[in-house]
């Protein structure tokens, strides 16, 4: 199977060993991921309720798939950035949009084909299977599916009460819709390999048809889906043209000489894009797709030059939105739009990473000096509280499963987490010319010299001496630290216990009892054990090129390749994926993941100081 990614006049294309999928969304946050033949059950299309909840992101699952019927195997995929095309070896084409401002899916095929729609009318992580009504009317060129959600006795102990109403409104070219009505028993191989129950589901064959241009649209009122759904179909070519002239003036081509890097560079800030939600009153980034639909905010402060590069308004929208959410902890929620009783859920570096942003956010953009106040007052509010209830011997103490590798139970003095406390430290520092945060942030970095420095390596956490990549992250945030060769004869040290020969690094020492060498999938057992995560690959190669870009020059580019790789030919084509087993190069985890693709192109921004 060829995958050709096309950007303006840039094509690459290259013939991939391994199955691909594909995915679009939207400015709203719908969106639309397309499988290989080991199918999933997050596979569809994703609509987002544009409603006015104040602590919920409400995503539903609404089709499982469009099954064309009677093809051959596929010959090509292709990533045209604003639409996705399989092309068959019988020479069938289908092409696919998600337009922006619209809750539709655009579906256009070069011949008639029959069809059978497939729907699963869920919230994505819901596996009842009680409680679902469809009905179907079919009218003139529409198929109007009226689907409610009621509770049910037998799982949720009530019955007969609704939870939500959704239509589905399909206009085609089709003459000839006929209803299906009925429930089958669907296997999802590729839920089964990544250990994610269930992988069986009864989901609804909707109707059969034939058609070669049909809209998809969703509303929560049968007049919305109708009205849209006309309009999108009257104006489909006019739209889709519009998609694709827009996204054309979207991104220039970076100054980059390698045509892979080149596409491989546009593919994942298109991937940010294609990240972030300005819906109503939900703006942000979600952290991955097809199943980390919320706002995380951790990710989301890690991403943030490249979001802000992207979409200035989006990028100080999430930075007052955090600093709004600050808790009493002087912490974050690890995510927004989340119920209130879960706000013990709170990540322990969010904050840390946010100031960090901010700082090179402001020395690259200016900042205006009011923002800067509001910024300012809501850090000092933080660091007060952090002060009070999360330090202990000048160090931030952090508790179980609030740092990024949520999966162990480190706690409580971990490395990274003194990195983020010291520039948020930082950040008042600069910000306020107070000399009281100069004096903190000095006692906190020797303190962690004291605590964490042993032997030419700093610690991983001051009561654990295990050797992870978190030590990487620090030198990213806090170069200060050590000097320049202190550095270097600590990664002299930990680099060969946590380097991966096809270019990557283990999330802890390959000689320890700890190590698991391949994706243990849902089951977390690999995930900070073993599994090796794109984004602190990219973050190492980016501190490996400011340490000694020469001596450190085979570990860099073999660490590029490998993104680069991934990011063109693994996985879905033209996003990076969370993760990779340590054993063998691998797309696992969430495989469109915000961090992965912000600290892919921060490198080139270093490096070349590239402006898209």
């Amino acid at each position: 199977m060829k995958i050709i990614h096309k950007y303006k006049n840039l094509e690459i294309i290259k013939k991939a060993q391994d199955e691909a999928g594909l995915i679009l969304s939207n400015d709203l946050g719908n969106y639309f991921y397309m499988t290989d033949d080991k199918e999933s059950r997050y596979q569809g299309f994703f609509h987002i309720s544009s409603d006015n909840q104040k602590y919920e992101l409400n995503v539903y699952k609404i089709i499982d798939k469009i099954n064309i019927l009677n093809t051959t195997g596929i010959d090509e995929i292709v990533n045209n950035f604003s639409s996705v095309e399989k092309t068959y070896k019988d020479g069938l084409n289908e092409k696919y949009f998600v337009p922006n401002g619209y809750n539709s899916l655009c579906v256009k095929t070069n011949k008639k084909v029959d069809s059978e729609i497939i729907l699963d009318i869920r919230h994505p992580y819901d596996s009842r299977k009680m409680g679902r009504f469809y009905s179907i009317e079919i009218k003139d060129d529409l198929a109007i599916i009226r689907f409610e959600k009621k509770k049910d006795w037998e799982e949720d102990g009530t019955g007969d009460k609704k939870e939500f109403l959704l239509y589905l409104v399909i206009r085609s070219d089709s003459k000839n819709v006929k209803k299906v009505e009925e429930f089958f028993s669907k296997y999802y191989q590729k839920d089964q390999n990544r250990n994610s129950a269930p992988w069986d589901r009864y989901v609804f064959h909707c109707v059969n048809m034939s058609f070669k241009k049909a809209v998809f649209c969703v509303s929560r009122s049968k007049k919305k889906a109708i009205e849209e759904a006309e309009y999108v179909y009257k104006n489909f070519t006019s739209i889709t043209n519009n998609e694709s002239k827009s996204i054309n003036k979207k991104y220039k081509l970076p100054n980059i000489t390698d045509d892979e890097i080149r596409m491989a560079y546009l593919c994942a800030i298109n991937s940010i894009s294609s990240l972030t939600v300005e819906n109503n009153s939900k703006t942000g980034a979600y952290a991955g797709l097809p199943w980390f639909f919320q706002f995380w905010h951790r990710d989301e402060a890690i991403s943030l030059l490249e979001i802000y590069k992207v979409n200035k308004k989006l990028g100080k929208n999430i930075i007052l939105s955090q600093i709004d959410l600050i808790l009493s902890t002087g912490q974050v929620p690890k995510k927004r739009f989340y119920q209130l009783e879960e706000n013990n859920l709170q990540s322990a570096d969010a904050l840390g990473w946010l100031a960090n942003r901010i700082i090179k956010i402001d020395e690259k953009y200016k900042l205006s000096e009011d923002f800067k106040m509001d910024i300012v007052k809501g850090f000092e509010r933080a660091a007060s509280n952090l002060i009070q209830r999360r330090t202990r011997d000048e160090l931030a103490v952090s508790q179980k499963n609030e740092t990024w590798m949520d999966s162990l139970q480190r706690e409580p003095h971990c490395i990274e987490v003194q990195a983020t406390r010291y520039n948020i430290y930082d950040l008042l520092d600069k910000f306020t010319n107070n000399d009281q945060y100069k004096i903190i942030k000095e006692d906190l970095k020797n303190a962690i010299i004291e605590k964490f420095y042993q032997k030419h390596i700093l610690k991983d956490c001051a009561n654990d001496n295990t050797i992870r990549p978190n030590i990487f992250i620090t030198a990213y945030l806090m170069p200060e630290l050590l000097n320049i060769k202190s550095w270097e004869k600590c990664f002299d040290k930990i680099l060969p216990k946590l380097y991966l020969p096809w270019g990557g690094l283990s999330t802890v020492d390959i000689t320890s009892d700890q190590f698991i060498p391949e994706d243990t999938g849902e089951n977390s057992a690999s995930y900070h054990n073993g599994n090796s995560w794109y984004w602190i690959n990219n973050l190492t190669a980016l501190v490996l090129y400011k340490t000694n870009a020469h001596k450190y020059s085979t570990y860099i580019n073999a660490i590029m390749e490998a993104s680069t790789k991934e990011i063109l030919y693994k996985g879905i084509s033209g996003h990076h994926s969370e993760i990779s087993s340590a054993n063998k190069q691998t797309s696992a985890g969430c495989e469109a993941q915000l961090w992965s693709s912000a600290l892919y192109l921060e490198i080139f921004d270093e490096i070349i100081n590239l402006e898209s």
